[in-house]
């Protein structure tokens, strides 16, 4: 039977009338059919090197209302009639974020825009700030999807304290999606025991089986590999080293390594949390 409670029920789509968001908002609402949600588009007025001219500004908000109403269209076909509709100007992360903050949305749905074709490219600099700076899960879309409700989770963790939160997560989805979920440590030792006993714990609070296991080779590639055969990851920002405890001061160390190559590498819907 599938776990009533949603614990995304305010969900903000950043949209930009590409194909890729229309499926993640197609995705979306076939996941979390019982949520509120909010469709914002933002004008970028933060390049000073391009001059924003009356009619430049008018093409751009037509564009912004285009997007918007296509996602409103996509989402009443979906069933859901009601859903709040955002115009702003300015860095469209930094207001992507703002409004996150100021209307208390649960979860944030975006596009990487880091690949074009099958080259592999960097983090979109908009998903990238978002990641930086936002405090709220956010689900990445790199590749147009299957809308389907996912029933094989996957959650990569390093095992600390920090990455708790997104384990808790992925046995609640997988508790609501009536799924399962596979945890794969990408270190072991003795220092990841409370954390993955807690995880053991909350799954047998919430009658999900508890599978985990170690990556044996490096840690990027098993992740990818082994997302081939589920439906959605939930991984964590977290992870050890002094960088990540210095993420408030300076955001760009809230993101390492590991977890950029493994949104640019798989096709998988990628749920991210901080801790």
């Amino acid at each position: 039977m599938v776990y009533e409670y949603n614990m995304f029920q305010n969900i903000l789509i950043a949209t930009d009338d590409s194909q890729l968001i229309k499926n993640a908002i197609e995705y979306t609402a076939n996941c979390f059919p019982d949520a509120d949600y909010h469709i914002i588009s933002v004008i970028n007025t933060s390049t000073p090197s391009i001059p924003i001219t009356d009619i430049l500004m008018e093409n751009m908000r037509e564009s912004s209302r285009r997007a918007i109403q296509d996602g409103v269209e996509i989402l009443k076909n979906m069933g859901i009639e009601d859903c709040k509709k955002i115009i702003r100007k300015g860095a469209p992360s930094e207001e992507i974020v703002k409004y996150s903050e100021d209307y208390n949305i649960d979860l944030i749905v975006m596009g990487t825009q880091s690949k074009t074709g099958t080259q592999i490219y960097e983090i979109g600099e908009t998903c990238l700030h978002v990641l930086e700076h936002s405090s709220i899960p956010v689900l990445l879309f790199d590749y147009i999807v299957d809308i389907k409700k996912p029933k094989k989770l996957l959650h990569p963790t390093s095992g600390t304290e920090y990455s708790l939160k997104a384990g808790r997560i992925a046995i609640k989805l997988a508790e609501y999606f009536d799924g399962d979920v596979n945890i794969l440590s990408t270190r072991g030792g003795s220092e990841t025991v409370f954390t993955f006993k807690k995880l053991h714990e909350f799954s047998e609070e919430h009658n999900i089986p508890y599978h985990l296991r170690s990556c044996a080779v490096k840690p990027h590639k098993e992740i990818v590999n082994e997302s081939k055969k589920h439906d959605l990851i939930v991984a964590s920002l977290g992870r050890p080293g002094l960088k990540y405890k210095l993420r408030k001061i300076y955001p760009p160390f809230a993101i390492g390594k590991l977890e950029r190559e493994v949104i640019v590498e798989t096709r998988n819907p990628t749920l991210i949390v901080e801790d």
